[in-house]
């Protein structure tokens, strides 16, 4: 190296510290460690809900009516005339001027005359019973005084061992049809009622006892 006419040397671990120098400079930090990213919970997803699960109960089901057809207050305490078609207790009302009266319309007014309701049970309630806002029984009570039970056939009702029968006469399907109550038997092998046998009436019933 020439200054102001002198060669001056320069020590080799000089020149290799100004070469060195640069490069040390140049270098970049090391990249941080890969990390995992964080840990994320899916979203919950609720459990399907089966579409054949049966419905719940219909708590009216099973009621019958306290008051029967044939009872001689069944106009007055059934609400005849007034709406009576319901879904559920909640549609029904108990009116009159003696709280007699179950119907689906509220504020009923009715005369006030007494009502002697013989066998009237302490657990009648008014309420749902077939779709017909009607009087009911917890303990299953029916008053008497219906129509009597047995096989309603036209205008009769047929006691046991009686069935009502349908059948055509002489003419056949094209004419009209009747019925009858009668005891059907099988020739030879029915026991018909005292006093009378199995007899046909090919254009009647068929096989009956009278």
């Amino acid at each position: 190296m020439l200054v102001q006419g002198r060669v001056l040397s320069i020590a080799p671990r000089a020149v290799l510290a100004v070469l060195l120098l640069p490069v040390a400079c140049d270098k970049k930090p090391d990249a941080p460690p890969d990390r995992p990213p964080p840990h994320v919970e899916p979203p919950t997803v609720p459990e399907p809900v089966a579409d054949d699960e049966p419905p719940p109960p219909d708590p009216t089901s099973g009621r019958t009516g306290l008051v029967p057809e044939g009872h001689p207050q069944f106009g007055r305490l059934e609400g005849d005339g007034f709406p009576n078609g319901c879904k559920a207790d909640g549609d029904c009302f108990v009116g009159g001027c003696s709280s007699e009266v179950c119907s689906a319309e509220q504020g009923v007014i009715t005369t006030c005359e007494a009502v002697a309701i013989p066998g009237w049970p302490e657990d009648a309630e008014c309420g749902c019973v077939s779709n017909k806002c009607a009087w009911w029984s917890a303990g299953g009570t029916t008053l008497p005084g219906g129509a009597p039970a047995g096989d309603a056939c036209g205008d009769a009702v047929c006691q046991a061992p009686q069935t009502c029968v349908k059948y055509y006469g002489i003419a056949g399907p094209s004419g009209p049809q009747f019925e009858s109550c009668e005891v059907v038997c099988t020739p030879g092998k029915t026991t018909c009622p005292a006093g009378t046998t199995c007899v046909t009436v090919a254009d009647g019933p068929g096989n009956v006892c009278r």
